[in-house]
């Protein structure tokens, strides 16, 4: 039990990292999925930055207002897109990876034990503290959240 244990824990961790990195570089869809009106952080290739407000997005570049002027941004020189205000990001990931450490440490802990009684009794309560602690620190870190990657910006 113990290893079985041990493995979903790994096997979990490893997802929810896997899965947090979030914006395929090179595509628009976070950025079509925002309303008309958000602000957001437009960094150039040049490295200059223009905060601006979102009017729409075509295959090949982006529409923003900024200074009250329409103004039209090539995708191609566009580095990355952020939101200008801060925001909780998806609130999913938190309670997986503190489901997987708090469930995980005691089966870690019984690895060596021959016959470890009520092991998983414990290991459930430490999984589901876990996911309760991981889910309030979700919910209370903010951050502005990248819409927008071209290939090779790190």
């Amino acid at each position: 039990m113990c290893r079985k244990g041990i493995a979903l824990v790994l096997l979990l961790v490893m997802s929810a990292s896997a899965v947090q990195a979030g914006v395929v570089p090179g595509r628009w869809d976070k950025v079509i999925a925002e309303k008309p009106g958000t602000e957001m952080i437009i960094t150039l290739l040049s490295g200059e930055e223009i905060r601006g407000a979102y009017q729409e997005v075509g295959a090949e570049a982006l529409l923003v207002t900024v200074g009250g002027a329409s103004r039209d941004l090539p995708k191609s020189g566009i580095a990355k897109i952020t939101t200008a205000d801060r925001r909780t990001g998806p609130l999913w990931n938190g309670p997986v990876i503190g489901a997987a450490i708090g469930g995980g440490i005691p089966l870690i802990a019984a690895a060596g034990v021959e016959h470890p009684d009520g092991i998983e009794i414990v290991a459930l309560f430490g999984a589901l503290i876990g996911a309760g602690i991981g889910l309030g620190i979700d919910a209370a870190y903010q951050t502005r959240i990248t819409l927008y990657k071209a290939p090779g910006v790190e």
